[in-house]
């Protein structure tokens, strides 16, 4: 009876330390958030622009390379074997060149965008964590169309509104 009432007494305790390192939790629409703040479209609009100056780069190298193949397709009949191979490794070369500037136009598109929405995102989180301490959430989890992870999600929780106010956002 006594380690009945022991492991009950036990119970009570545990159940009472964690009613008090309750944690409270709240979500945020980050897409959202950050997709509305006046500095996204303008790293768009440079996103933009920086893509079209690779395309156009990407689109000139083409060319030279089809405008080096159609002469020597035209003069190849003139040509001594040593200049014909001689061209074709230029071609070749010019071809390789090329192949390795598609490969490095994602990672460097990447880069630039990292570049560009990561002092977006910081200020984002800020304004996040200071809503966040103001209403005295401990968690903020992201729920957006990307990031679903909430099944249940009382509105009283959602801090998006709160924090695009915040930031002045409409």
């Amino acid at each position: 009876m006594k380690k009945l009432i022991m492991l009950a007494v036990v119970c009570i305790a545990m159940f009472s330390a964690r009613k008090l390192n309750a944690q409270k939790i709240a979500y945020v629409n980050m897409q959202e958030i950050v997709s509305d703040m006046p500095e996204s479209s303008q790293a768009d609009t440079t996103m933009q622009k920086y893509q079209q100056q690779l395309y156009q780069q990407f689109q000139a190298m083409q060319q030279e390379l089809q405008d080096e193949a159609s002469a020597f397709v035209k003069d190849s009949a003139t040509m001594t074997a040593a200049v014909k191979q001689v061209k074709r490794g230029s071609l070749q070369d010019l071809n390789n060149r090329i192949q390795q500037f598609r490969q490095s136009i994602n990672d460097d598109v990447d880069k630039k965008y990292k570049e560009l929405m990561q002092p977006i995102i910081d200020r984002a989180q800020t304004a996040i964590g200071a809503v966040a301490k103001a209403k005295g959430y401990t968690y903020v989890l992201n729920d957006s169309e990307q990031v679903k992870v909430l099944i249940i999600k009382p509105e009283s929780d959602n801090l998006t509104a709160a924090v695009k106010a915040k930031l002045g956002l409409k």
